[in-house]
């Protein structure tokens, strides 16, 4: 068995870097594209980034320990180590904060308090399941123990993270739909909140389906472990899905181009939709006859308090 167990979490690890470089990607691009962001978003993403390289690095110190140092040891095999950190604490921790983002964005759109109660409750549910979590796979020690000692816990973490996203899921569907109404103005302001809200109804249903396929890998295939396959990148799928957001406010379109001596670029720009003068960070080069630049606004997450002047 110790064997099976590593051979998943080793698939785990290699989908857990592939994320993390993914993320970087949306670091870059937040951060070029929106300087002028309000600061605690800023702090939101730096943190979230920051988490992500604990919770990478600490998983890729067990897989060098696992199959480099300890390589041929059937001990080492069976041994936790840092893994119940990396997976559960970390997880159901960056798994609240993006939780509690989104709704947040609920409740400035809807200005329903109970909503927003209902989400933060069964996150913090699945907060304190997580932790739980680490503590017993923390004195169990072994992955042989796991099943036996941490079934409870580990469901109730997995099931309290796929109801706070299907909770989520359904607001945003419901506000999506009441969005259409003439209170919330023009054509265009409709069209932006659609937008938004859509992308975190798909991003959110993401989330819940790989924390209902953890939860359905772990109750019923207890022998083998499959679950870790999909549960040590758990955290990556919310993170990469909340920078998503941030930088759904920004596209990708064409400056006009022009012919230098050399060769003819038409540069690439990230500005936010509906914006006509590209203002960003340039970055110049010697053969390029126009620079590259991202742009972005930083007022597009919108919501009743907060609608974009028309």
């Amino acid at each position: 068995m110790p064997s099976i167990v590593q051979l998943y979490a080793f698939l785990g690890t290699i989908l857990n870097w592939a994320l993390f470089g993914v993320l970087l990607v949306y670091r870059d691009i937040y951060f070029s594209a929106f300087p002028q962001d309000k600061r605690w978003w800023k702090g939101m993403v730096v943190a979230i980034v920051f988490l992500e390289t604990v919770e990478t690095f600490a998983n890729a110190r067990d897989m060098i320990h696992i199959f480099g140092a300890g390589f041929g040891n059937m001990d080492v095999l069976d041994d936790v180590g840092w893994a119940w950190f990396s997976v559960p604490v970390m997880g159901c921790i960056i798994a609240f904060l993006c939780q509690t983002f989104f709704g947040w964005r609920i409740y400035i759109i809807s200005q329903n308090l109970v909503v927003f109660g209902l989400i933060m409750l069964v996150s913090t549910v699945q907060l304190v399941a997580g932790i739980w979590t680490g503590v017993n796979i923390c004195i169990a020690k072994k992955f042989s123990l796991l099943q036996s000692h941490n079934l409870i816990p580990t469901a109730t973490w997995l099931a309290a993270t796929s109801c706070a996203d299907l909770l989520i899921v359904a607001s945003t569907v419901f506000y999506l739909l009441k969005s259409r109404e003439p209170e919330f103005g023009s054509k265009r302001t409709n069209s932006i909140i659609s937008r938004v809200i859509t992308l975190t109804a798909e991003t959110g249903i993401l989330c819940a389906l790989f924390a209902l396929v953890d939860l359905y890998l772990f109750v019923n295939f207890k022998e083998t472990n499959y679950h870790l396959a999909v549960c040590i990148e758990l955290s990556k799928i919310y993170s990469n899905s909340i920078l998503l957001i941030f930088n759904s406010r920004a596209h990708i379109g064409h400056a006009p181009f022009s012919q230098s001596t050399e060769v003819t670029i038409s540069s690439s720009i990230f500005r936010t939709r509906g914006s006509t003068v590209p203002q960003g960070i340039e970055l110049k080069g010697s053969r390029l006859s126009q620079s590259d630049t991202f742009v972005g606004k930083s007022d597009s997450f919108v919501g009743k308090d907060d609608l974009p002047r028309v």
